[in-house]
């Protein structure tokens, strides 16, 4: 499966990686672009596991939850 467009999904960014794998491996892809890919993945996944933890803070808490993306950031945006 290859994503095109927007990515929405955890599973479309792991797919998106995969090729991004197989583009390396086929020599279709530049390694030094690769990496970066990488790394700004890395962030994503980063902030999926940041938000999750608040989450589930939250729930255990007995707070409202609101949908995974859709937590607000900043003062005055809750």
């Amino acid at each position: 499966m290859t994503v095109s467009g927007k990515i929405k999904t955890t599973g479309e960014l792991r797919c998106f990686l995969s090729d991004m794998l197989l583009g390396i491996k086929n020599g279709d892809l530049d390694p030094e672009k690769a990496r970066n890919i990488t790394k700004m993945a890395g962030q994503i996944n980063e902030s999926f596991y940041a938000e999750i933890k608040v989450a589930k803070v939250r729930a255990e808490a007995g707070e409202k939850l609101t949908d995974l993306g859709e937590m607000p950031i900043g003062k005055g945006s809750a």
